[in-house]
């Protein structure tokens, strides 16, 4: 029997670019697998597969943490078989795999290792040297978390070595703010390079693997543990791991009763078919039950199935699949708030620049308008400057460092309006680094809905960008009055800092804000679906504690002229015309004008 199963090993090792062995006890396989990294390898991870589930990766929680952050977590398996798992800052799981369990104290803190580069927790340097954060602060002790495993069907394994979870679920689970992850598509793992420009995207080779494209082509089925280990997967994550923002059509009931019970209870009829499309065998069925999910049941602007993409924008790689998905979900495509969004990131800023050009910066009678389209660092633009090769980048910050200094050396202007009426987000480290140049505000809050917790990252910011950051940075300070001019289509960051702006006295000007009030986070699944959802690590919040979800409240409203015949069933997504939001002379008017009724009013 041994020398039958070492021929066997041998062929299989023959076919394959990955090595073969067994674990000791011979319960798994043992598969040495590569990782690419922006197409190189990087190393190898040696996933584990139990006969339970054979096409399910699994991998160790201690290995994982090594693999991914460079930290050394200890191990120790006690009676029962129950597993403790250390973090060297003091915080712990125990794994019970009978029970089929992983409790956690202090989830935020376990989950989100101390990294090499700096005695902190969970929060990543921002990518520019203009920033950095030196603690994050919980406010509030710790729910205790219990993860219950076995309730989706989905197994723990234990040794003294280790606890060995699916792979995709502790790329879930201990994905950071920084949304490091790794996905693995059956023949190699792939932890992409994202920023926000490309979150929806998959990485590069990802569909190339042979069994990927057997199941896109129509050519091999989705086996049984697959398919029910994604089903179980996808439940847990969106059950334990949602932010809850409180706009999509499921919210409520996964927060009330969880994923499937939503599904079945909430929308009859529609939720039973997206469960079915969920377990079925067939990759377009299945593919096309996701897209309903997300694209419709679960659209809050930060969620939405991002494994369709190179499909969906690549028709002629997958004619048959294509077409497949655009009939079984065409309605969930057509219902994606996302493509009349695209439709106002186009008209908005064409209204604009018929009275205002492309200008980042203008001057009309007392105020300076900056215009911030998009929270996103020039992260090239900016390493070149602080290595004396290049002049301040003109993204968000270089825009408001460059504009405020030349409206100081204008004594005329007494306001600042930033222009957001296009602005659908991006980075929050650059959003606080322009709070902390603005306002001198270097707390960034935040809410971990699992956890029940308040927190606030303290970020330190190069204000005089002289390269160093110091106590000479705390001198450069500006006496504006500050105005936000919003429209529907801020949305995300692009919504956040009218909120913060507001909380330290500017006046926000035009229509409430579109929303957004969750970090994303990546989600992954082990049949190699890759998603994004609006995050519980991070809910956006006032320091009020105020949800920031519905839109921020106007001080002075602006309206626009509705067209004669809707473009949209929803109101909010309907397009009207803007031209008096950028009526500048009207703009200094109101600004004036409420700065200076806000002046004569006596102090309590």
């Amino acid at each position: 029997m041994k020398k039958a199963l070492a021929f066997l090993l041998a062929a299989i090792m023959a076919v394959s670019a990955a090595s073969f062995s067994l674990a000791e006890g011979g319960d798994c396989e043992v598969r040495s697998t590569p990782v690419m990294r922006e197409g190189k390898r990087i190393g190898d991870l040696d996933l584990r597969f139990y006969p339970a589930a054979p096409h399910v990766a699994y991998y160790g929680v201690k290995d994982y943490a090594a693999f991914m952050y460079q930290v050394d977590l200890t191990v120790a398996l006690g009676d029962g078989g129950v597993c403790t798992v250390t973090n060297p800052n003091g915080s712990f799981i125990m794994a019970d795999p009978a029970a089929g369990t992983i409790i956690a104290p202090d989830w935020a803190l376990f989950q989100s290792p101390p990294t090499p580069y700096r005695d902190q927790v969970g929060v990543k340097d921002a990518p520019c040297a203009w920033t950095y954060y030196s603690e994050l602060v919980f406010e509030d002790a710790a729910n205790t978390v219990v993860f219950d495993f076995a309730k989706y069907g989905i197994a723990i394994y234990a040794d003294e070595n280790d606890v060995y979870l699916p792979l995709s679920l502790l790329s879930t689970m201990f994905t950071d703010l920084a949304v490091n992850y790794a996905v693995y598509n059956g023949e190699t793992v792939f932890v992409p390079v994202l920023d926000m420009s490309n979150l929806t995207g998959l990485p590069d080779g990802f569909y190339d693997g042979k069994r990927m494209r057997a199941l896109l082509n129509g050519e091999e089925k989705r086996a049984e543990d697959e398919i029910a280990e994604d089903f179980g997967e996808l439940c847990f994550i969106l059950d334990y791991f949602f932010g809850h923002p409180g706009t999509s059509k499921l919210d409520k009931g996964i927060a009330e009763k969880g994923l499937e019970a939503a599904l079945r209870e909430n929308l009859p009829g529609r939720g039973e078919q997206v469960i079915e499309g969920l377990r079925s065998p067939d990759m377009g069925e299945y593919l096309s039950a996701m897209s309903q999910l997300f694209f419709d049941l679960l659209d809050d602007g930060h969620t939405a199935f991002t494994g369709i993409s190179p499909i969906m924008s690549n028709p002629f790689a997958y004619p048959g699949l294509y077409l497949k998905i655009l009939l079984l979900a065409g309605n969930s495509f057509a219902a994606n708030s996302s493509a009349p969004k695209q439709e106002m990131m186009k008209a908005i800023p064409k209204q604009r620049a018929a009275f205002w050009g492309n200008e980042y910066y203008r001057e009309c009678g007392s105020t300076a308008i900056l215009r911030i389209d998009a929270f996103a660092p020039d992260i090239a633009g900016w390493e070149a400057y602080y290595a004396g090769k290049g002049e301040i980048p003109m993204d968000a910050l270089g825009i408001t460092w460059t504009g405020l200094k030349k409206a100081s050396e204008n004594p005329a202007v007494k306001n600042v309006l930033f222009d957001l009426s296009a602005n659908a987000g991006g980075s929050g480290d650059l959003l606080m680094a322009i709070i902390d140049l603005v306002t001198g505000d270097n707390h960034f809050r935040g809410y971990n809905v699992l956890t029940g917790q308040h927190v606030y990252a303290v970020v330190h910011t190069d204000k005089n960008l002289d390269g160093v950051i110091d106590e000479r940075d705390d001198e450069v300070k500006y006496d504006f009055n500050y105005g936000v001019l919003t429209t529907r289509l801020s949305f995300s960051c692009g919504n956040l800092f009218p909120f913060l702006m507001q909380d330290h006295g500017a006046v926000l000007i035009g229509e409430p804000t579109g929303g957004g009030s969750c970090c994303v986070q990546m989600g992954t699944l082990s049949g190699g679906a890759v998603f994004m959802m609006s995050s519980y690590m991070w809910r956006l919040e006032t320091p009020d504690g105020e949800s920031l979800e519905d839109g921020c409240r106007t001080d002075l409203p602006i309206e626009r002229i509705e067209p004669a015949k809707p473009t949209n069933d929803n109101p909010r997504l309907s397009m009207g015309d803007y031209s008096a939001y950028f009526d500048d002379v009207k703009l200094d008017e109101m600004l004036c004008d409420w700065f200076m009724e806000a002046a004569e009013v006596p102090a309590a």
